[in-house]
C-alpha cells in the first residue's frame, strides 16, 4: 500500500532515530513520503534528521502550540488515503501498518485505527490497548491482555492511522486544544459521524516513555469539560451533569492532595471561559452526528486518573465510585437519546 507519515516532534533529539528507523522498517508499505513536523524544537532533533534521514521531509512551525496543528499540517499535505500519524517516542513493529490497513480494508467506512503499544524497554508491558469514554468525563481502559480487534469510541494518536478525507470532513483536530484530550476529541467526533475506530490488539508499538506526571494538569481538566460541552447532547449533559460534577469535585481534591490545585483551578475556569469560542464547534458536532452518545458511552467503569487505582486503598474507592457511577448510569440511560436529535 502507499503509505504517508507525518511524525510529530518537539525535542525528540533523544528518540527520532529509532522512530524513524522504524518508519523505514515497515513491510508491504511504499512510503510516498515522510514528514517530520517539528514544534519549534530547541534541541538537535532537526539536525538529527537532516543528518540522518535525508529523504525525509521537514516542516517547522515558528513555535510550539501543541501537536494537533501539526497533525493538521501533515493531513493537508499527505497525498495518499491512508495516513500514519505518529509522536516522534514510538517504535513501529515492521507489520504494524498492514495489520492497521487490514480494518479499512474489511470496513471501507472506518475513520481511524491504532494498535497496541507496549514499553519499548520492558516489551512484555502493555501500555495501551485502548480505551472507552466514561460519561462522566474520564477514560475506561480496556484489558491490557485483549488480542481482539474491536470497535471503541475513540483511539489514541500515538500511532494511528487515519482516513484522510473523512478526518477532514469532521473538521480535523482541534487546534486551540493544545494537549490533553485533543486526540479523543477527534476521534470521538468521527464515530459520531459515522466513521467507527478500531482498536487492532495484534498491532504491536513501543513507547520510548518519558515520565510525564502531573505535567498537563491544567489543560487535561480544561479539555476533559470542553470534550464533553462540545461532544454531548444537551440532553446527555443535563442528566450526566451529577456524576460530572461529581468526578469533578474527587478529581480536584486529589489535585490538592498532589499539590496541582491551582492548575486543577486554572483548568476549569478557562474551561467556562471559553464556552463563547465553543459554541460554534457544539453546533458543527451536533450537525454531523448520526450516531447517539447513548451508543458511544458506557457507565459501568472508570479508572482514576493519576495511577491512584494502582494502591489498595485507591483499588477499593475505585471499586466503591464505579458501582455508585453506575447505578447512575443505569439510572438514566435509558433517558439518553436513541438517535441523534
Amino acid at each position: 500500500m502507499d503509505l504517508f507519515v507525518a511524525v510529530i516532534n518537539y525535542n525528540g533529539e533523544g528518540t527520532l532515530a529509532p522512530t524513524l528507523q522504524s518508519v523505514y522498517a515497515l513491510e508491504n508499505v511504499r512510503l510516498a513520503g515522510v514528514m517530520v513536523l517539528d514544534n519549534a524544537s530547541t534541541d538537535g532533533s532537526v539536525a538529527l534528521v537532516q543528518r540522518q534521514f535525508p529523504g525525509a521531509q521537514i516542516h517547522r512551525f515558528p513555535d510550539n502550540r501543541g501537536p494537533n496543528p501539526a497533525r493538521n499540517e501533515g493531513l493537508r499535505r499527505a497525498t495518499t488515503d491512508l495516513v500514519l500519524i505518529m509522536d516522534n517516542d514510538i517504535v513501529l513493529d515492521p507489520g504494524y501498518v498492514t495489520c492497521l490497513a487490514e480494518v479499512f480494508r474489511q470496513q471501507p467506512g472506518a475513520g481511524a485505527a491504532s494498535g497496541q503499544i507496549r514499553l519499548y524497554d520492558a516489551p512484555g508491558t502493555v501500555q495501551y490497548n485502548g480505551i472507552d469514554i466514561h460519561y462522566a468525563g474520564e477514560i475506561a481502559v480496556r484489558p491490557l491482555d485483549a488480542c481482539e480487534t474491536v470497535q471503541v469510541s475513540c483511539v489514541s494518536a500515538g500511532a494511528a492511522l487515519f482516513a484522510r478525507n473523512k478526518v477532514l470532513q469532521v473538521g480535523g483536530f482541534d487546534e486551540d486544544w493544545f494537549i490533553g484530550w485533543e486526540d479523543g476529541d477527534l476521534t470521538f467526533r468521527l464515530s459520531l459521524a459515522g466513521h467507527p475506530c478500531f482498536m487492532v490488539s495484534s498491532a504491536a508499538a513501543y513507547h520510548l516513555r518519558r515520565q510525564r506526571g502531573l505535567k498537563w494538569i491544567r489543560y487535561q481538566t480544561r479539555n476533559r469539560w470542553w470534550f464533553m460541552l462540545k461532544n454531548y447532547d444537551l440532553r446527555t449533559i443535563v442528566l450526566a451533569f451529577p456524576a460530572v460534577a461529581g468526578f469533578q469535585l474527587a478529581a480536584g481534591l486529589f489535585c490538592l492532595l498532589k499539590g496541582e490545585g491551582l492548575a486543577f483551578l486554572k483548568g476549569t475556569l478557562e474551561a467556562f471561559a471559553g464556552l463563547p469560542a465553543l459554541q460554534s464547534k457544539r453546533r458543527a458536532v451536533q450537525q454531523l452526528k448520526v450516531v447517539s452518545d447513548k451508543s458511544l458511552l458506557r457507565g459501568d467503569r472508570f479508572d482514576l486518573p493519576g495511577g491512584l487505582s494502582s494502591s489498595r486503598g485507591g483499588r477499593i474507592l475505585n471499586a466503591i465510585l464505579n458501582k455508585i457511577f453506575y447505578g447512575y448510569w443505569l439510572c438514566i440511560r435509558p433517558l439518553l437519546r436513541r438517535r441523534p436529535g
